[in-house]
């Protein structure tokens, strides 16, 4: 065999690996998570843009890519919304510019609603198609401002909006939004 065909073979194998661990990883991400629509204009790129989010008790690591999702917090401890993108076939390898990810928590009950800035993250058609971002939710971040009174918990729902922008700062062609996680916070249980 010649060189050349040698790396092609490995490139062959090497391309079915990473689409067996992308499989993988679409499965571990499908079984966390609410549904999520997406749009991507220009109907003539085929491929498929999916998005998955939770709520957790830590970020991404490369030990634990995928934390385990919460629905019941504690308001005095931190936490992490964690989003995560995959752009396929065509869609990756024809697209560049950024994704900008928001989330935005709408309060059940007397309380402000609240917002966090939008991040940003290159897209990369040359690579996997695969993208995390998360956000870090500080300590206090759901306790309610004084006047409001301390009740026994309250629910809020966090709302993901993924869209982009191409290389020119303009609106890009993908745009989509996830269902609402609900989240139940409590005050902080003491220690005896």
């Amino acid at each position: 065999m010649s060189n050349e065909t040698v790396e092609t073979v490995e490139a062959v194998e090497a391309a079915k690996a990473t689409e067996a661990a992308g499989t993988v990883e679409t499965a571990e991400l499908a079984s966390r998570t609410p549904a999520c629509s997406v749009e991507i204009f220009r109907r003539g790129v085929p491929g498929d843009v999916r998005i998955w989010y939770w709520v957790a008790e830590s970020h991404p690591t490369a030990d634990v890519p995928y934390p385990d999702p919460v629905d019941i917090i504690s308001w005095d401890e931190t936490y992490y919304v964690v989003v995560y993108i995959t752009l396929s076939d065509a869609v990756r390898r024809h697209l560049c510019g950024t994704l900008c990810v928001d989330i935005d928590v709408d309060t059940c009950g007397p309380a402000p609603d609240l917002q966090f800035p939008e991040q940003d993250v290159e897209l990369n058609p040359c690579g996997s198609g695969f993208y995390v971002v998360w956000f870090r939710l500080p300590a206090g971040t759901f306790q309610p401002p004084p006047g409001y009174p301390n009740r026994c918990g309250r629910v809020y729902r966090l709302c993901v909006t993924v869209g982009s922008h191409d290389p020119c700062g303009g609106p890009g062609l993908i745009w989509g939004h996830c269902d609402s996680v609900e989240i139940a916070v409590h005050p902080p249980v003491p220690n005896p």
